[in-house]
């Protein structure tokens, strides 16, 4: 099977223009879309801005490509920019076979391969905070808060940092709840496993991706982890790939004007990975 990945693409009209382009020439078998997809949502109405650009820009391409390439298959996960009212909108088009809306609890398979997704990311600066989370438990609170998407309200509402971070589960509690799968399956995680090539910005001294997220790699050892997230690293470090045992560790990086995406075949992916701009 053969899958093209990319990420954080936030919305840039010329990123997508790209990726049309590059789906329609190379016409994979399943693209994989990391997390931060859609432009940032208002934070006075976030349905009408995040929720809007699903409904009238992305869905639309997502059956463009689809309908230009026989057979393809679309998934995602959402990623730290994004409102959990945009990850409804985005579970309403999965039900509806649009296009495929991954996560951790449950496996989706595709030509014998298994994907797990996962959207969540450990606390950043920025101030939408649905997926986001301590990376493990009794990390110490961030003293940055933010907004969360009320449901019942239909509205965002402040999350104070106590708040927002002790009612909910670690990356790490959550990941050691995922299933166990036989070989071959493909982890598809937002955030980047810490201390390696992927996660480093060129402001900050040291890595900043995820203790939890590296764990479930040593300890699970997919065939392959997709990430994004701190999309300068590959910039910063000069490699978008880290081997972390028998798992080969991808992200691909982007940049606002051209688009960055590897492409590989599962059944060799090492031999056959390329990246649209990188050597």
């Amino acid at each position: 099977m053969r899958i093209c990945y990319t990420s954080d693409l936030h919305g840039r009209s010329e990123l997508y223009r790209q990726l049309d382009r590059l789906v329609s020439a190379e016409k994979p078998d399943l693209l994989i879309l990391g997390g931060d997809l859609f432009r940032d949502g208002e934070l006075d109405d976030p349905v009408a801005s995040q929720v809007a650009y699903i409904e009238q820009t992305f869905v639309p391409r997502v059956r463009a490509w689809r309908g230009a390439v026989p057979g393809l298959e679309v998934a995602c996960i959402v990623g730290n920019h994004d409102w959990l009212c945009a990850e409804t909108a985005l579970q309403v088009h999965h039900a509806a076979g649009h296009l495929v809306l991954l996560n951790h609890q449950r496996p989706w398979q595709r030509s014998g391969v298994r994907f797990l997704g996962y959207s969540k990311t450990p606390p950043t600066p920025y101030w939408v905070k649905d997926f986001e989370r301590l990376d493990r438990a009794g990390d110490p609170i961030p003293d940055t808060g933010g907004a969360v998407w009320d449901a019942e309200s239909r509205a965002a509402r402040k999350a104070l940092p106590e708040e927002h971070f002790d009612n909910h589960a670690s990356l790490a509690e959550d990941l050691a709840a995922a299933p166990e799968l036989d070989d071959p399956w493909i982890f598809v995680c937002h955030a980047p496993p810490f201390d390696t090539k992927l996660d480093r910005l060129p402001h900050i001294e040291y890595p900043i991706g995820s203790h939890a997220v590296r764990a479930f790699i040593e300890q699970r050892q997919p065939l392959c982890a997709l990430h994004g997230h701190v999309h300068e690293s590959p910039a910063v470090t000069g490699g978008y790939v880290e081997q972390i045992g028998r798992t080969l560790c991808i992200n691909p990086g982007q940049t606002h004007e051209r688009l960055h995406a590897v492409l590989f075949d599962t059944e060799h992916p090492a031999e056959t990975l390329r990246h649209t701009e990188l050597a």
